[in-house]
């Protein structure tokens, strides 16, 4: 594993110098092509463009040591903008001394002739095209570093909201397997055949959880089989069948949702319903949609017995109202409504 961890980070380290050269590479292509074109009718295209080979050398190694040493050790890390300033300027008066003592010396010997100019025009020319290319060359690092960030940033987003979601979704599971084996432990002692069909119903819901609990997205009909799975095992624990009303509209086609995501929302209209009231006194009412699933549970509570479950656990709706969040930003509807004996939750996410 860790062999193969190895060679995964190597190919990607390899990917990204390929292309980092390549950009490079584009780059000065850019400039020898930028300051040879305008003069080929002049000079033509093998003269202008062997002077420009001896002198792009040197605006390499100013380049290089402005956005390699200069940048990430004066602007990144410490902030000393002066001293970048200052040594920017150092480079760029170095680049002219000896560009200028190459036109001067080294290509009269060499054979190529040397158009003389007023020192103004000649200094004007030569920072006009020092601050040119150091400038672009200075944006395109200040740009791939900002944009490394923002990636780096994004990354950590993305991990922390992850890290998050498993955490919350580690506190739902235990939750319910303990209400589940609560009811299972009383229907041992009352009716043992209702206890196996728990315990039968109960290993599917394991299994379910075990195997598609850890994904970040299932399919919408696999979520729905497993609430129905507790639904059946919750209406054990009832002694009218028709206590629990199940309602769906729509079919789930190929649509996909976060797993576990609504179980809570139920189990609490299950866990904290009237059981004197009238049947039906739990209501869950699915409404399936082409871009959209709504949740609607509703359940009687004793009178003045309204606080909002779980509250003072930090699981349960507390839990599905972080997730929702978490998944959705600000997209989703999570409203709860509660009155003397009655207590109504309704959940829309989109799909």
């Amino acid at each position: 594993m860790a062999y193969h961890c190895s060679v995964n980070a190597f190919n990607i380290t390899m990917k990204i110098f390929k292309y980092r050269v390549l950009n490079h590479i584009l780059f000065w292509i850019f400039i020898f092509t930028f300051y040879t074109i305008p003069y080929l009718l002049s000079y033509g295209f093998v003269i202008e463009a062997f002077i420009n080979i001896i002198y792009i050398p040197i605006d390499i190694i100013g380049v290089y040591i402005v956005i390699e040493y200069l940048i990430p050790r004066f602007v990144f890390k410490k902030r000393q903008f002066g001293i970048f300033i200052l040594g920017t300027a150092v480079i760029i008066a170095l680049n002219i001394a000896i560009s200028n003592y190459i036109k001067l010396n080294i290509q009269p010997l060499l054979g190529f002739w040397v158009v003389r100019r007023p020192f103004s025009a000649e200094m004007f020319s030569a920072l006009l095209n020092n601050f040119m290319i150091i400038g672009t060359a200075t944006a395109f690092k200040l740009f791939s570093y900002s944009y490394n960030i923002q990636l780096t940033q994004s990354e950590l987003e993305r991990k922390t909201v992850q890290s998050e979601l498993g955490i919350l979704r580690s506190q739902v599971n235990p939750h319910f397997l303990f209400n589940v084996l609560n009811n299972i432990d009383a229907l041992i002692y009352e009716d043992k055949e209702k206890a196996s069909n728990a315990i039968v119903l109960l290993s599917k819901i394991m299994r379910y959880m075990l195997q598609e609990s850890t994904h970040e997205m299932v399919k919408l009909d696999k979520e729905l089989s497993y609430i129905q799975d507790y639904l059946e095992l919750a209406k054990l624990s009832f002694a009218d069948p028709k206590f629990l009303e199940f309602e769906q509209k729509g079919a789930p086609n190929s649509q996909f949702v976060p797993p576990l995501l609504f179980i809570p929302i139920i189990e609490n209209a299950v866990k904290h319903c009237n059981k004197q009231s009238e049947s039906p006194g739990v209501k869950i009412n699915f409404s399936i949609d082409s871009d959209c699933i709504e949740l609607r549970t509703s359940n009687f509570v004793k009178r003045n017995n309204f606080k909002l479950p779980d509250s003072g656990t930090g699981t349960g709706l507390k839990n599905v109202e972080k997730r929702l969040k978490l998944l959705y930003g600000s997209n989703f509807t999570f409203d709860i409504k509660k009155d003397m004996d009655k207590f109504d939750v309704h959940v829309r996410v989109p799909v």
